[in-house]
């Protein structure tokens, strides 16, 4: 029973679920391919995997030839390196922050080999931190920064709420707005986080049985499985 409620929460990543708000510009820009290059940053958990699969996804649907690639699972440049990009036209490279020097100048290469030679490559990127900010190579991120650049924007508490609320109402999800401002007040103010947390509140209320109130939910935040 309990692996067929977490197999309720395990949505492929598409941008019709994920919630835009406050990033509308952003998700707009990536449906639409609207640039060659791109790159998008925001904290941890702030939505930039599931942007980076669900652009795959839409390329994939389209055209069949989208890749995503991790760099904190891959365990050396090697997938750089051995790319075909002439099998695939849509690259994503997620969390460039944690580039390796090796892997960094696989990347610039990768760059320059797809301009200079007027390939008709998609490339989008992602970091943690503001690129400025980083300690890649000054020549790589002239590169990401000839492209479009997003920041994903952190939410104020009226529009976590709406996200929250939002979510909620679509996966059918009994959790009150009263509740959703204690998670706010109490717990975290980090989208990703917050929707975990949901998750696990609705499985073990619906494993127990039980009403999602505040005390519920006072509960589980003092007592996590």
């Amino acid at each position: 029973m309990s692996q067929q409620l977490l197999d309720l929460f395990r949505h492929e990543c598409e941008f019709s679920n994920y919630i835009a708000t406050g990033n509308e510009i952003t998700v707009a820009n990536l449906q639409s391919f609207s640039s060659q290059f791109s790159h998008i940053y925001g904290e941890t958990l702030s939505g930039k995997t599931h942007l980076l699969k669900a652009w795959v996804n839409l390329a994939n649907q389209k055209y069949h030839s989208g890749i995503y690639l991790d760099v904190k699972t891959e365990p050396s440049a090697e997938y750089l390196t051995a790319l075909n990009i002439d099998e695939y036209r849509f690259i994503a490279v997620d969390n460039i922050d944690c580039l390796q020097e090796e892997q960094q100048i696989e990347l610039f290469n990768l760059f320059n080999h797809i301009k200079l030679n007027q390939k008709n490559n998609y490339l989008l990127t992602s970091s943690t931190i503001n690129l400025n900010f980083s300690t890649l190579r000054s020549d790589l991120k002239t590169r990401i920064h000839s492209g479009l650049v997003f920041a994903l924007k952190n939410l104020t508490e009226d529009e976590l709420l709406n996200a929250l609320t939002i979510y909620c109402n679509r996966e059918s999800i009994g959790i009150g707005n009263n509740e959703l401002k204690y998670m706010l007040t109490h717990y975290t103010r980090n989208l990703g986080l917050l929707i975990k947390q949901i998750q696990n509140i609705s499985q073990t209320a619906t494993i127990e049985k039980k009403p999602i109130t505040t005390h519920f939910i006072r509960q589980l935040m003092a007592n996590p499985t």
